[in-house]
């Protein structure tokens, strides 16, 4: 019975090589049947795939069955054949056929239009003419090897692949490339091939570059038998891999480290489903809650909840695991095994990066408690918002860099004497002002930056109180007295602008009915006879702030406590206690002295001194010199275009990724040189840090500036590789290309 073949029968691998090649294929079977066609056949003869399946090679070439019995020469050589397209018109071919075994006997044949030729070529059988082709112009690293495991031929991808030129690796043995652990299971492949078991064998085999390095290779290995007489071959595929591998190894090993740092944890550490049975939890919770891991895991979840609970708890998982909500915070009761209640504040988030179910993570706190309706301890509560701030502050970062960097680059691109122009100014200055903000809400959750720089405090000042008058309302009137020279200090400006606004507000409480609030500046000199006032000040030049108010002043005792955190005198609701301690903590980070000044009935007054610094005239302007392309990683879509859009503004060629598995695969794809790494610090499955450690290993001189969100993430940071290569959001068009400048070595 005559075998059958359709291109599903033809192995993916090579039916991809044969349609990659230049030279057109047709397959057919024994009674000239057309098997399958590759894309150039298609296009020569005019045909699409599925209109030849089955139909007679001789619609194609119309002497098909008399091929092999051309041999009558005449005095210019052998009679020419003429190949039929589907139009009818023909032209003259040259066909190269030999039989070939996959999945029974069939012919492939090479049919080449010779009518562009300008001088004949000498007719060529066998499957050195059939192959030549294929190899030369496939993209896909390929080899054939005889049944010695020698390679008989290897394409310019293969050769590149592992570092070899081409001729090199002819009559080289494939065991020279195996890594010597995976070497027994790769020549076991031919033995199965040449049994006749299977028709292709796919492995993951890890390979010896010529440097020395691991080339993991997803192998995929075909038996090609020749005419009869000649030995068979072996068709061999490899897929690269290893970007994969090592994505892959960093997470177990990311996992395996979690892992075992959530076990020794003090606290309880879950891993729920979203129905709540638990996956995984810590010893601390087993012993929490009475119960063994073993014990957790065949019981449902919500047999420790309390039945009022569950449905609440239910809908909570459900909302997290969905990806709707990131994260919250609730007090939760437990049911012990014992029977009695575990009291305890919790931390749920999503769990991402994970196989099977889609899971919650919840850190279980137990809390101590006399009465079950207790509320909880002001500080704690204070703790959690905290965290909340601080989070939210994180994501409007974000929104912020992208809002801010579109104002910005809309204003450049408009002349200034359009009134659009001021539109745009008027935007990106409030994008910053609410980026100073969101600075400020950092700092109230201790995850601020502090990035001091040179400032005049009277412009700031003038700054500061435009946002005032609106804040404090018409019932305050706001005056200035500003000194007449240059009032540089060194220091945070959202930290100085934080500063003003809590006093500011500090004394508009103290006005209920109105009054007058006046912020002054003046530069004074400290002398060695002053150290008895202001201990801690060395003798030097300073520049005052006072802040002065007409409310109605402080007692003696209340003076006296006034920076005390969490220390206010207002209604429970009507203050956190933190503005003044927050103040204290600015000045006295910026090398300063505060105190204050009050009496009843008359007002108060904050004297605050900073230490002088001399004013750095001139301006710096950035000129745009790009020196190569740029690996840009970023998961958040508006902040990765608006970088994008900045550098490619500035001349550099970018290769943007959404994740570092991503960025690993542009990597390995692209043939040029990478010199400069920008990436998030906090990437999701993972780290902006794993990924520049990869890529170190491919590319020596690859430099890297990361992109943080918050304090956490500088810090985890500075320590390697200095501040010139950390930049935080929100950031502008232009400190973005600074930052990239500086750290790619020019000077602006």
């Amino acid at each position: 019975m005559t075998p059958t073949m359709t291109p599903n029968t033809v192995p993916d691998e090579f039916r991809r090589l044969l349609d990659s090649t230049s030279d057109p294929i047709v397959i057919a079977d024994e009674a000239g049947g057309i098997a399958f066609v590759n894309t150039r056949a298609e296009r020569q003869f005019g045909y699409a795939r599925a209109e030849l399946l089955g139909q007679s090679a001789e619609v194609l070439v119309p002497e098909w069955f008399q091929i092999e019995d051309r041999a009558d020469f005449g005095p210019k050589g052998p009679r020419p054949l003429f190949g039929r397209r589907k139009d009818g018109t023909e032209f003259p071919a040259r066909v190269t056929r030999g039989p070939v075994r996959l999945d029974g006997r069939f012919v492939f044949a090479v049919v080449t239009d010779t009518s562009a030729r300008t001088s004949p070529e000498p007719a060529s059988h066998g499957g050195e003419e059939l192959f030549r082709g294929i190899f030369e112009h496939a993209g896909v690293p390929t080899a054939l090897t005889d049944t010695e495991n020698r390679f008989v031929r290897v394409n310019a991808a293969f050769a590149r692949m592992f570092g070899y030129f081409q001729a090199d690796m002819v009559g080289m043995s494939a065991a020279e490339l195996i890594h010597p652990d995976d070497l027994h299971e790769a020549l076991t492949t031919g033995k199965i091939l040449l049994a006749g078991g299977r028709q292709q064998v796919q492995t993951e085999t890890r390979y010896r570059h010529r440097s020395g390095h691991i080339v993991w290779g997803l192998t995929s290995v075909s038996l090609v038998r020749g005419p009869s007489g000649r030995a068979p071959v072996y068709l061999n595929q490899i897929q690269d891999v290893t970007a994969q591998k090592l994505v892959e190894g960093e997470a177990r090993l990311s996992a395996a480290r979690s892992r075992a740092f959530f076990s020794a944890a003090a606290v309880g550490m879950v891993e729920v489903a979203a129905d709540a049975r638990v996956l995984w939890a810590n010893d601390a919770f087993c012993q929490m809650i009475g119960y063994s891991l073993a014990e957790l895991n065949e019981m449902p979840g919500t047999e420790v909840l309390f039945p009022e609970d569950r449905a609440g708890v239910l809908a909570q998982y459900g909302e997290v695991a969905a990806g709707r909500v990131r994260s919250y915070e609730a007090d939760r009761r437990y049911r012990r095994k014992d029977g009695s209640v575990l009291r305890a504040r919790v931390s749920v988030v999503a769990q991402t990066g994970t196989e099977g179910p889609a899971r919650v993570a919840i850190v279980v706190t137990e809390t101590e408690r006399k009465d079950g309706d207790a509320p909880v301890p002001p500080a704690q509560k204070a703790e959690s918002v905290e965290q909340r701030i601080g989070g939210l502050a994180h994501d409007l970062n974000n929104l912020l860099t992208v809002i801010n960097g579109y104002a910005e680059m809309l204003a450049d691109r408009i002349q200034n004497t359009d009134p659009t122009y001021q539109l745009a100014q008027g935007a990106a200055s409030a994008c910053q002002r609410a980026a100073n903000l969101t600075r400020q809400l950092l700092a109230s959750s201790r995850r601020a930056a502090v990035a001091p720089k040179l400032l005049d405090l009277n412009e700031t000042v003038l700054q500061s109180t435009q946002l005032l008058r609106h804040l404090l309302g018409p019932g305050v009137e706001v005056s200035t007295n500003l000194a007449g020279s240059p009032s540089s200090v060194k220091a945070d400006p959202a930290q100085v602008e934080q500063l003003i606004l809590n006093l500011a507000i500090n004394a508009k409480d103290a006005m209920p009915r109105g009054g007058q609030l006046a912020i002054e500046t003046r530069c004074v000199q400290l002398r060695d006879e002053d150290r008895g006032t202001h201990a801690d000040l060395a003798p030097g030049e300073y520049v005052q702030l006072t802040v002065s108010d007409t409310g109605a002043g402080m007692t003696d005792e209340v003076k006296a406590r006034a920076f005390e955190p969490f220390f206010t005198t207002k209604e429970v609701g009507k203050g956190t206690g933190l503005g003044l301690s927050v103040v204290h903590g600015v000045v006295k980070q910026c090398g300063g002295w505060v105190s204050v000044e009050s009496e009843l009935g008359v007002g108060t007054a904050f004297k605050i001194l900073l230490p002088a610094v001399a004013p750095v005239t001139g301006s710096v302007r950035l000129v745009s010199r790009p020196t190569g392309a740029v690996l840009l990683v970023e998961n958040e879509s508006e902040t990765r275009e608006l970088a994008r859009l900045v550098l490619e503004g500035q001349g550099y060629r970018v290769l943007e990724a959404v994740s570092g598995a991503d960025a690993l695969r542009i990597a390995q794809e692209h043939t040029g040189p990478i010199e400069l790494l920008v990436t998030d610090v906090a990437l999701p499955e993972m780290s902006g840090r794993a990924v520049a450690d990869i890529l170190r290993g491919r590319h020596p001189a690859i430099k890297v500036l990361y992109v943080a969100g918050t304090a956490d993430d500088l810090a985890a940071r500075r320590s390697a590789i200095g501040a010139d290569a950390l930049l935080q959001k929100p950031f502008t068009p232009l400190s973005l290309a600074h930052k990239v400048r500086t750290v790619l070595g020019s000077s602006a």
